[in-house]
């Protein structure tokens, strides 16, 4: 017997940061897809709401899936949005499948966190940055809680590595010139600039540095956790920046799953966004199956008992935090794609409180290395 359930799925298709929304979008309903082609089992009904990237459109957008007897939502794509509709979702007793990468400091029983804290992704590739490229740093974000505690948490593992912030600097969303900045950033002889602007902002960020850097023959690393695919067509050749990007997947030659979606698909590459979200429904899909009802206590039961096998390996979903265990990869833009630079060995548990993470590796980058004593050799 078939098993016919609700899902919400909350995302914009329009805005300044479209792109990753529509590719997170676009997972999640082709995961949708795949699930309801099984026979028997599960069969997923979709309710879609399309805030169009004005934040208070999303309140009303949850608003009216749960009217509708939704009791799962898998999307938001900013912070500010998926913080908007918790006390929605926390009064309602249903769950939001949250699928991006976002500051940490937050743990909702509302929420299933499936793209990636602090520890995750940005403490990993601060460590592995600060000792390949130097210790001095520009941080630019977006004027709203992910640029804001992102940086934060930059700036702290810096001063533990006696490293140096040169300048800070926010922007609102849309935001596209950025001259003055830029200026000062070359001034300031730094060795890296974290970029935690969000959607179009960060597109005309990275052109404007590129062509300034071209102008003074110098080549920038350029630093992001939100980074992903689904943006690079957004921008030219950064003949003069080094884009890397952390996160939990990355589309590279071989791979299984994004191969097999492009033989059902139109040959596009993937991004974490795609398959963060597909995963959240997957394991939605896979539940409920199991337990034979959507509710939602239930669900996170069952799917806190062990580990699952998902696109991006077999990974757990921590009992205390309702966050999933991740691989991490920090990867570089290289003509069109990226390509894997650096791969943490074991898959990373969720603190996203940064309670129980050493800095003790940040503290040994600030020691002075060691003096090698200049010998002679005497015959």
């Amino acid at each position: 017997m078939t098993l016919e359930l609700s899902i919400g799925v909350l995302y914009s298709t329009s805005g300044t940061y479209q792109r990753i929304s529509r590719h997170a979008r676009q997972g999640a309903l082709r995961a949708v897809e795949e699930v309801n082609r099984q026979p028997g089992g599960v069969r997923l009904v979709v309710h879609e709401a399309d805030p169009r990237g004005q934040l208070e459109a999303y309140h009303q957008g949850v608003e009216s899936l749960l009217r509708r007897g939704v009791r799962h939502v898998v999307g938001t794509t900013t912070s500010a949005s998926r913080k908007d509709i918790v006390p929605d979702l926390e009064r309602a007793g249903a769950l939001l499948w949250y699928a991006s990468p976002y500051e940490g400091f937050e743990c909702s029983e509302s929420v299933v966190y499936l793209g990636g804290s602090p520890n995750q992704n940005l403490v990993p590739l601060l460590e592995y940055v600060l000792r390949a490229y130097g210790k001095r740093g520009v941080l630019i974000g977006s004027n709203y809680v992910w640029g804001w505690e992102s940086n934060r948490i930059a700036r702290e593992l810096i001063d533990a590595a006696a490293g140096e912030v040169i300048g800070e600097k926010y922007y609102h969303f849309g935001d596209s010139d950025f001259a003055t900045l830029i200026e000062q950033i070359l001034a300031s002889d730094s060795d890296f600039v974290l970029n935690n602007l969000l959607g179009e902002s960060s597109y005309f960020f990275l052109e404007q540095l590129n062509t300034a850097c071209a102008r003074v023959g110098r080549r920038l690393p350029v630093l992001s956790c939100n980074f992903t695919e689904c943006e690079l067509p957004a921008i030219s050749h950064l003949s003069h920046l080094r884009l890397l990007s952390s996160g939990p997947w990355f589309d590279v030659p071989g791979n299984a799953f994004s191969a097999q979606q492009r033989v059902r698909g139109d040959g596009q590459r993937f991004s974490s966004c795609y398959t963060c979200a597909y995963t959240a429904v997957m394991l939605l899909a896979r539940a409920c199956e199991a337990i034979g009802d959507d509710d939602p206590e239930a669900v996170l039961t069952w799917l806190q008992r062990g580990p699952q096998e998902t696109p991006l390996g077999r990974l757990a979903l921590q009992s205390h935090n309702n966050h999933l265990t991740l691989p991490n990869y920090i990867a570089e833009a290289q003509a069109g794609r990226f390509e894997v630079v650096y791969r943490q060995p074991n898959a990373i548990e969720a603190d996203p409180y940064l309670t129980g993470s050493s800095m003790v590796r940040f503290h040994d980058l600030a020691a002075p290395a060691p003096v090698v004593p200049d010998l002679k050799v005497v015959k």
